[in-house]
């Protein structure tokens, strides 16, 4: 800030300067032209006077200037204290403005501390939202995995409901990991993730278990090929969620033909010969709501979701569609992985 007064000090120095000169060399002239000696004391008091009253103007126009500035000054040192992450506004609060901060400096104060109120209200609700629904979704989803994990050890089951139960099983433990990875992006991401080491053929395994009764009736060739073992440090079931994502978009959108799975030493990738997409509607693949079905089929929220999860994971989700061939979508571990 004083570098910025300097400036304006100094643009006030330069106009007296001016200003003087210009007064100084048409006395002068004057003068001269009337054959009077430039400095006789008519002509060096009327000098000495012009010179003053420009300097008074100047003195007085610069005061005017530094206080009606002064509050923006204000203003913008104590903005530039904000941590970009978490703003305080609350030194814009009524009590703390000083008592010289008024007209519409004092409004843009006054709407900087609504605006920061807000935006903590609005925090604060996200995070109880998030503490509460954490709580209370957990708690059925568990009631409901203890449950069937008792009813697995009846012997007196038929097959026929065995194969029931481990369909509810398979969807209690996908919407556990769905509940987990949404709840991963509703934080803030400032908080720091809840890692751990583990294989990523295990998810991929459970994920594939999966479609493989997704896929029951359907022409459709699963084929899976593990050309490496990577360890992943990340939240587990983020992986399984994306994962899961892609292959029920793959599933859905190929009616015959193939599924491959490959998982690499860095990447994982999963490819359909299903419609396919044009690149109109590839380049909004990640956005929320986008369907390549014509309205049929889910939401539409599958790859905005495992988009979402990628970047907060640092793992790039890639997208590669010929309409009438099919598409191969590649989730990029990079140095998040290591070779068993």
């Amino acid at each position: 800030m004083s570098f910025s007064w300097r400036n304006i000090r100094v643009v006030f120095l330069l106009q007296v300067a001016i200003a003087s000169l210009v007064v100084l060399l048409c006395m002068l002239g004057l003068a001269a032209a009337y054959g009077q000696l430039p400095f006789a004391g008519p002509v060096l008091a009327a000098i000495l006077v012009a010179l003053g009253a420009i300097a008074a103007a100047t003195w007085l126009g610069y005061r005017a200037t530094k206080r009606m500035l002064t509050p923006v000054h204000w203003l913008l040192r104590e903005v530039s204290r904000w941590d970009p992450a978490r703003p305080d506004t609350h030194v814009f609060a009524p009590e703390r403005i000083p008592p010289g901060l008024q007209g519409d400096a004092r409004k843009l104060a006054d709407a900087l501390h609504g605006l920061g109120s807000r935006v903590d209200a609005c925090v604060a609700r996200e995070r109880d939202f998030t503490r509460d629904a954490s709580h209370e979704l957990r708690t059925p989803l568990t009631v409901i995995r203890m449950a069937a994990d008792l009813m697995a050890h009846d012997d007196g089951l038929s097959e026929r409901s065995r194969r029931s139960l481990a369909r509810i099983q398979a969807a209690n433990a996908s919407m556990e990991a769905l509940m987990e990875a949404l709840l991963l992006l509703a934080r803030d991401e400032q908080v720091p993730l809840e890692t751990e080491d583990f294989p990523a053929r295990d998810i991929v395994e459970d994920a594939v278990a999966r479609l493989r009764d997704e896929l029951e009736g359907k022409p459709v060739d699963l084929q899976v090929e593990y050309a490496a073992d990577p360890v992943l440090h990340a939240p587990p079931r983020v992986l399984g969620v994306m994962l899961g994502n892609l292959l029920s978009n793959a599933a859905r959108f190929t009616d015959a033909g193939s599924i491959r799975v490959r998982l690499g030493h860095n990447r994982l990738e999963v490819e359909d010969t299903g419609i396919g997409m044009d690149a109109a509607l590839l380049a909004r693949a990640f956005e929320p709501f986008q369907r390549g079905d014509g309205g049929q089929g889910g939401p539409g929220l599958g790859l905005s979701i495992a988009h979402r999860l990628g970047q907060r994971c640092g793992w790039p989700l890639q997208l590669e569609s010929t309409p009438g061939v099919g598409t191969r979508a590649a989730i990029l571990f990079g140095a998040s992985t290591q070779d068993l």
